[in-house]
């Protein structure tokens, strides 16, 4: 999506998503490419910023981000009987 003085501009679910993303944790790239090693979704710079994970990657980064959120499920129950 462009907006009318040319700038890609990002869906409001991506932008959202790109959030939860930033949330859980910051963009980890190897420098050189505009992709997080940590959860594979495009950032907006090889060097720190934000998570904006492209349309054909939002089902695959939902998915993982589900995954996160149950293994800290996990980890929070284990911590509580442990403790």
């Amino acid at each position: 999506m462009r907006v009318a003085d040319g700038r890609a501009m990002a869906p409001q679910g991506e932008t959202h998503t790109g959030g939860q993303l930033d949330e859980d944790h910051a963009p980890e790239t190897n420098g050189r490419m505009a992709i997080c090693r940590r959860c594979g979704s495009r950032t907006d710079g090889p060097v720190g910023g934000h998570h904006l994970p492209s349309d054909g990657q939002m089902v695959r980064i939902r998915e993982w981000l589900a995954a996160e959120a149950r293994r800290a499920g996990i980890r929070r129950s284990l911590e509580a009987r442990r403790g």
